[in-house]
């Protein structure tokens, strides 16, 4: 399925005749999925980002942010998208307000507006909300936005130099603002050694309460010491917590998933490591996370006993069709000429109606 109208087509003058799966939780995962196939023209995910962020809902814009906010997340799989800067750039303004450059746009806007942005800057192109702090941490001449830009920057993306460097500028004393400007618009010249970087993450890895901040400082803290035992173990935590949030199942699963893949990176032969995908696995059956699980165990469980009666238990249990592609996909590369997998997949196209699913299918088989 190639045309993004399968999942929205918006008609305003009969609703009833329109098709809106962009709002129904159960195909936020396969649409994700669509954004990130290569053999999907760049033109129709454009096109598709473009009506998300268009969308009209003459209904008090409550489902207009949730089609901008499903955008947004699309920018994690699709990074080339041209419209990528000005939809982060929302994402911002709508989180906080000294992005806001016309003061007459500085309106107070609704908590779980504000709530739910900040939560998707998280979500969306990393690369391009870390370039927007560290071009306002460069600029401002406003101590204050200096301090939340950094500390934002910081819990993104632990160990950088710019946030360090205005931090460290921060707990200095500047006697006047020109000096503080000069000084602001070149932090890359103050000297920030590679042991301030692992004292301030190793910090953060012990003190800190949020699981997101303690993932993101384990990552930059194994860029720097790729062996360092106290990151690698909590990673490890990190993926055993799974489970154990139950008013936040999905940020559990998020974490759980990035702290995976970071370790699968570290020693793809390493068995707990693998038996931590397992672990995820076997946990997560209902979250979207899922299906990067899978893959991930395709890509690090070559011949692993516990890995492929995973996938062949998820094989001959899951409902869902594209997790059932991927779960065939990665069987395939660990085990090679499993007689699972091909039945499975082919007993299912004969019961499908969704052509979508029934494109991705071909092309596994294939």
């Amino acid at each position: 399925m190639h045309d993004w109208q399968y999942f929205f087509n918006h008609d305003r003058t009969n609703l009833n005749q329109g098709t809106y799966r962009i709002f129904e939780p159960e195909w936020k995962a396969k649409i994700l999925h669509w954004f990130s196939r290569k053999d999907v023209d760049k033109e129709q995910k454009e096109d598709f980002i473009q009506a998300l962020i268009d969308f009209d809902d003459v209904c008090g814009d409550f489902y207009r942010y949730r089609a901008y906010f499903l955008a947004a997340e699309a920018l994690s799989q699709f990074p080339e998208c041209s419209l990528g800067d000005a939809i982060v750039e929302q994402l911002l303004k709508w989180s906080y307000a000294y992005f806001r450059q016309d003061k007459l746009d500085w309106q107070i806007l609704p908590k779980p507006l504000v709530k739910t942005a900040r939560k998707t800057l998280e979500l969306t192109d990393r690369k391009r909300v870390i370039a927007a702090f560290v071009h306002l941490v460069h600029t401002t001449e406003s101590r204050s936005i200096l301090r939340v830009a950094a500390e934002e920057l910081g819990t993104l993306d632990p160990g950088n130099k710019s946030a360090i460097a205005a931090l460290t500028l921060l707990t200095s004393v500047v006697e006047n603002k020109q000096t503080f400007c000069q000084i602001n618009q070149n932090p890359g010249e103050i000297a920030v050694g590679d042991e301030t970087a692992i004292a301030t993450l190793s910090k953060t890895l012990v003190t800190s309460q949020s699981d997101f901040k303690r993932l993101q400082a384990a990552k930059s803290l194994l860029q720097v010491e790729s062996s360092n035992q106290i990151a690698i173990n909590v990673l490890f935590k990190l993926v055993k917590n799974l489970g154990q949030s139950p008013k936040h199942p999905d940020d559990a699963q998020y974490i759980a998933d990035g702290a995976a893949r970071i370790l699968s990176q570290i020693d793809p032969s390493n068995q707990l490591i693998i038996n931590a995908l397992v672990e995820l696995i076997r946990a997560a059956h209902d979250h979207s996370y899922l299906n990067l699980a899978v893959k991930d165990l395709g890509h690090f469980g070559a011949g692993n006993e516990a890995a492929i009666a995973t996938l062949i238990e998820l094989i001959a249990s899951t409902k869902d069709d594209y997790l059932l592609c991927d779960a065939v996909a990665s069987l395939g590369k660990i085990d090679p000429g499993n007689k699972i997998a091909i039945p499975a997949l082919l007993e299912r196209i004969q019961t499908s109606q969704d052509e979508c699913f029934l494109s991705e299918a071909a092309f596994y088989l294939g």
